[in-house]
């Protein structure tokens, strides 16, 4: 017998024990999640409106270099500028 989901597991009985189930799982992925960003590189994301993700797109083919380098760059700058060690 399959777990009702969505709306169905609180309009049947037993609901307190699916949503104690649920609390469990939900522990699990709250665990699970901590280990992000655990390694030695860390992946982030930088969401840009189009229009700006196309000049930062131009700026570094113009210059010969990825978005990773110019983002890189920049976020050293921003550490010197505040009187803090540059980004390696």
């Amino acid at each position: 017998m399959t777990k009702p989901t969505g709306l169905a597991a609180f309009s049947r009985k037993g609901s307190a024990a699916a949503a104690s189930s649920t609390q469990e799982n939900s522990a699990e992925i709250s665990a699970a999640r901590r280990e992000r960003g655990k390694g030695d590189i860390v992946a982030l994301t930088v969401r840009l409106p189009r229009a700006e993700w196309e000049r930062v797109h131009q700026l570094a083919v113009a210059e010969g270099v990825s978005i990773q380098a110019l983002a890189v760059d920049g976020l050293s700058k921003v550490f010197i500028e505040k009187g803090l060690p540059s980004l390696k």
